[in-house]
């Protein structure tokens, strides 16, 4: 895969150290707002279902060698600044822990203008929006205690970013919340591959996101592709690296065709190209 311009400042990430004490290591150093944290815990006891647990978002580890666990969690884009405790969690039981402070990170704002339909929502569309947001959130809240993946993550459209993750939006001059994903340019038709195996949790047309594949790879890992012309996928079905998902599309509130690619850890919506370059370091200590 080659390198997108986004991964060039990113790649020095990778080297920073991780924190060491107490047989737990947490990657990297600083929390920060909207970013992944990794997890490798090494409790120096067997410890089936142990979990990671941050500010009460949890999620499940996987068995690493030397009898270690590794896993991810996520700091939401609007998660409190501030003390934050990360812990080890057997059931009720802390095994390890570690104080963390979470930084703000600033992601900027963006205006973007869309039919008035899609502002002001008639009953029917606000009763099925929410139908939706429960069906997604109800993906989001699954926790499937085996990683399904191995190796690192592919990008699942090799293309420029056109709407970076974060920024705050105005849509037709009204604040809304901040874009959760990023947009990777496409025109209609471009197949749309997955990053890592994982399994189809979810195929549904939208009203805001239009057509949509989320695949929970696991951990508390969940993937989403947005705004499709066509799934290539069905719910249930496994699916590899590199297999087409779905094709890029212009379905849903959007100015124009493109791919809206997401990810989230235990629920918080984290920078998905940060991911992709975290899945590296996820794959050394898994090894």
């Amino acid at each position: 895969m080659r390198f997108l311009p986004w991964a060039v400042c990113l790649l020095s990430l990778l080297a920073g150290p991780a924190l060491a004490a107490g047989g737990l290591e947490v990657w990297p150093a600083q929390a920060e707002q909207g970013q992944p944290l990794l997890v490798k815990a090494c409790p120096g006891q067997p410890a089936p279902g142990a979990e990671i647990s941050l500010e009460g978002r949890r999620a499940p580890l996987a068995p690493a060698p030397g009898g270690c666990l590794v896993g991810a969690v996520g700091v939401d884009l609007d998660e409190p600044t501030g003390p934050a405790l990360l812990e080890i969690r057997q059931g009720e039981r802390v095994l390890l822990s570690r104080r963390l402070t979470i930084k703000a990170r600033g992601y900027g704002t963006r205006q973007i203008t869309v039919d008035g339909k899609f502002m002001e929502l008639k009953p029917e569309d606000l009763a099925r929006h929410q139908e939706e947001t429960a069906k997604q959130k109800a993906v989001y809240a699954s926790r499937l205690p085996s990683m399904l993946w191995s190796g690192p993550w592919q990008t699942p459209l090799d293309s420029a970013v056109v709407g970076v993750f974060g920024r705050r939006s105005l849509v037709n001059g009204q604040p809304r919340s901040p874009h959760g994903g990023v947009d990777l340019r496409g025109g209609v038709g471009t197949p749309v591959k997955a990053p890592a195996v994982g399994r189809v949790a979810l195929v549904l047309d939208t009203y805001f996101s239009g057509l949509l594949v989320l695949i929970d790879h696991g951990l508390g890992v969940v993937s989403g592709y947005r705004h499709l012309s066509r799934a290539m996928v069905e719910q249930g079905r496994v699916v590899q690296p590199g297999q087409v998902i779905g094709l890029v599309g212009a379905s849903g509130r959007v100015t124009g065709p493109h791919l809206h690619f997401d990810v989230r850890l235990a629920g918080a919506r984290v920078d998905p190209l940060a991911w992709i370059l975290a899945s590296r370091q996820l794959d050394r200590w898994a090894r």
